[in-house]
């Protein structure tokens, strides 16, 4: 299955929507990845400001590309597809994370930047019915 493993299409666009089936435990071994692999130089929201990077800030040796957020305009565009690559085989200064974690748990972290993308971005009218107190 190309888009599975490949996060592309038959015509080589990357895919738009997750190949996997979004569940509660898929969203669960996502934030546990995250953390593990993610968090350290993405920060546990996201926001490009994790332990590494900070220190990395704080030693201003010159040679520091910060993470990028993923609550840019720029990252929320980017088709599933391409983030399940950057995943797979780094950019820049980010590692290749493709031999040290499955491709079950690549989608499983895709699904989870999309839930931190959406928490941070969310409205009103995101919220079910019922659950906003109203005023």
């Amino acid at each position: 299955d190309g888009p599975f493993y490949r996060g592309k299409d038959r015509d080589g666009q990357w895919i738009t929507v997750l190949p996997v089936e979004v569940t509660g435990e898929l969203m669960q071994q996502g934030k546990e990845r995250f953390e593990v692999f993610c968090a350290t130089c993405h920060g546990l929201g996201g926001d490009g400001d994790g332990m590494i990077a900070k220190r990395a800030d704080a030693l201003q040796e010159g040679t520091w590309v910060p993470p990028t957020s993923f609550h840019t305009d720029t990252i929320r565009q980017r088709e599933v597809g391409y983030l399940f690559n950057t995943i797979t085989y780094g950019v820049r200064n980010m590692a290749a994370y493709g031999p040290q974690v499955p491709v079950a748990d690549r989608w499983a972290v895709v699904a989870y930047i999309r839930a931190l993308q959406r928490s941070q971005n969310a409205g009103v009218d995101d919220v079910p019915p019922g659950t906003v107190p109203s005023s």
